[in-house]
């Protein structure tokens, strides 16, 4: 296996814009800034398939792929629950470099470097940056730990669970107003190498899986007013994977090519939200692997309250060998209830069915709570 908004809505995208612009905007020279973000988060599976996963107690539900975030029949904190902190430090008015931490309670608060680049502000719409950042695949693959920036308590797992979520390179951004539409734009360009890819490893493979991505090379463009956002992205790369350590290690991958298409559309309107992205994951070369993926979310606002009803599906077409094939599907219903300005309480229930045509996890029902806080 791999908003323009309203309201409190509104503020979350200004909180969020602010930490990840970097420089994307003028500021005094020689200045700091600090900020941060955390997510307290439990639940539990209440039924589902009894059965042994490499080594997990199933009823089993994957909350969080990438951070193998993986509920019970237990209550637990870990699969939603972490933390990150945010510096940004600008030297002069076209300059500066972020950094931000992230850590995250099923990794045992292990700190990860999200981000660690360095910003120089071309013109006012030009901005090249160098440096280690996340990949943005995904509508929201910036923002994916800040809990508080969108309305369930972790994007849909059937869409945001690949394998590598960042890259070390260089992009270059683009931000201009035609109009009332605001348009940005990212080329990117770089690699990433994961010794011991956890994802990979605890939930596909039961062993130590290394995975490279090489040749990374993508772009998005976005275009957005007071009511709506769209945006398509494409990217492409190539794939080494090896399993296994010592005389047993293996490869598993050699320079696999993988292309990555996607569209996602966002809609507030009134009271009205809607939330939508669908994307097709293709290796093209022999054996022929394709993933489809998509998730329609709606939801209305009653005053600080949103209720959200979202359905997500995955689906793999694997040519040559179809007892191969992974496919799943959730049911999400989530309420949020925004009761501060810089804070949420969110409550989800998530119906998972599990159609993959080899022994995955099976079917579940999860429930689980959250409060998320930025500052």
């Amino acid at each position: 296996m791999r908003f323009a908004s309203q309201g409190r809505s509104a503020l979350a995208w200004v909180l969020v814009g602010g930490w990840l612009a970097g420089a994307g905007a003028s500021a005094h020279a020689d200045e700091w800034s600090f900020s941060g973000f955390a997510t307290l988060g439990m639940g539990k599976t209440i039924s589902g398939v009894k059965q042994d996963y490499y080594g997990f107690k199933c009823p089993c539900y994957i909350a969080n792929y990438p951070d193998v975030g993986i509920y019970r029949d237990s209550i637990s904190l870990k699969p939603d629950s972490r933390a990150g902190v945010q510096l940004i430090y600008r030297p002069s008015d076209s300059i500066s470099f972020t950094g931000q931490l992230t850590g995250h309670a099923a990794n045992d608060m292990k700190p990860t470097l999200d981000w660690a680049y360095a910003s120089w502000n071309l013109n006012e719409s030009l901005t090249l940056q160098a440096g280690r950042k996340r990949l943005p695949l995904f509508g929201y693959s910036d923002f994916f730990h800040v809990g508080y920036a969108y309305p369930w308590i972790r994007p849909p797992g059937d869409l945001y669970g690949w394998q590598i979520v960042a890259y070390n390179g260089a992009n270059l951004q683009y931000r201009r107003s035609i109009g009332s539409i605001s348009v940005s734009a990212n080329v990117w360009a770089g690699s990433e190498s994961d010794k011991d890819n956890r994802m990979l490893g605890q939930i596909y493979y039961g062993d130590k899986v290394e995975e490279k991505w090489k040749g990374i090379f993508g772009g998005f463009v976005e275009l957005s007013n007071d009511w709506g956002s769209l945006r398509f992205v494409a990217m492409s790369n190539k794939v080494d994977r090896f399993l296994g350590t010592g005389a047993a290690r293996s490869v598993n991958k050699d320079g696999v090519k993988q292309n990555f298409y996607g569209i996602t559309a966002n809609v507030d309107h009134g009271n009205f939200v809607l939330r939508s992205e669908i994307n097709r994951f293709v290796r093209p070369d022999a054996p022929k692997d394709i993933y489809n993926v998509y998730f329609l979310s709606a939801g209305y606002r009653f005053g600080d309250w949103l209720p959200m009803l979202t359905y997500s599906r995955f689906s793999e077409d694997f040519k040559d060998d179809p007892t191969a094939n992974e496919k799943h599907n959730t049911w999400i219903a989530t309420l949020r209830w925004d009761f501060r300005a810089d804070s949420a309480l969110k409550l989800q229930y998530d119906v998972f069915k599990d159609k993959s045509a080899f022994p995955f996890v099976g079917n579940a029902k999860a429930i689980a709570i959250s409060l998320d806080h930025v500052f």
